[in-house]
């Protein structure tokens, strides 16, 4: 086969290993919807990058740090503010954004419509490397953290009244993220990325106990259901992100009826 193929193979399994990885602890800590949050601000910085003249990836991981770290600032304990309604916000300034930024021009519309749908023919050699690097810093993280971490995954009120860092932690976590979600952006797509962060994370949680194990079988999932979504697009002729949604989704659905089944 072709050696490009194999290439987008390796890129769909780092994109779904990855980001069901970083899943794990976004599901955890009950805001799954911090993906779509910092997809739309990736997408707004790479769209006013490209109206500028800029990069924009440089512009999208901008953007998505700054929108993700600014959510530090809630903090549970101390603030009337939860954090689902500052992801709310934030979601929908940056969706606004967006939508600015497309019709401020419409030279690189095509260019705009490939993040929000994305796709893995589009991949480069050196970015799959990029993706590659981030997931590994992302493993190391989470096992030099990983106190912190779990602490955080249980309350993050609990963790800085036990005078854990939570806040240092959690900034650095929430900035990983921002980077990984944007650089994946462009493999995976902006409205996609979504079901590739909550879905294989919600699958393991079903039927896994130990973090571990959470951990392990969500980036499988992940994998799984890339390099999936991409192999029936390919055979079948049809959208690659739709199907990664489609097969991730059928994932969680199997988990959910397995676990079910075992608890008659």
């Amino acid at each position: 086969m072709d050696p490009f193929f194999y290439l987008v193979m390796v890129a769909g399994a780092v994109a779904g290993a990855g980001t069901g990885f970083l899943g794990v602890y976004i599901v955890g800590m009950r805001m799954p919807f911090i993906g779509t949050c910092i997809s739309h601000a990736a997408m707004a910085g790479s769209f006013f990058a490209m109206l500028a003249g800029l990069n924009p990836a440089f512009g999208g991981i901008a953007a998505a740090v700054i929108t993700s770290t600014s959510l530090a600032a809630i903090r549970p304990h101390n603030s009337r503010l939860d954090i689902n309604v500052g992801l709310a916000i934030l979601f929908s300034l940056t969706l606004g954004l967006t939508f600015l930024a497309v019709g401020l021009t419409s030279d690189s519309r095509t260019e705009m419509l490939g993040l929000l749908w994305g796709s893995l023919l589009f991949v480069r050699r050196d970015t799959v490397f990029l993706m590659a690097a981030l997931a590994l810093a992302l493993a190391i993280f989470a096992a030099v953290f990983n106190k912190e971490l779990k602490v955080i995954l249980f309350s993050r009120s609990v963790a800085a009244a036990t005078g854990v860092h939570a806040g240092m932690v959690y900034f650095m976590f929430l900035a990983i993220s921002a980077v990984i979600l944007a650089v994946n952006l462009q493999t995976i797509g902006g409205l996609m990325i979504f079901s590739l962060i909550t879905n294989p994370a919600a699958a393991a949680y079903q039927v896994c106990r130990g973090h571990r194990s959470v951990l392990a079988v969500s980036s499988l999932l992940g994998v799984v259901s890339a390099l999936g979504g991409f192999l029936v697009s390919f055979f079948l002729g049809l959208p690659t992100g739709a199907c990664i949604v489609i097969i991730s989704t059928l994932l969680f659905a199997a988990a959910a009826c397995w676990r079910y089944i075992k608890r008659l």
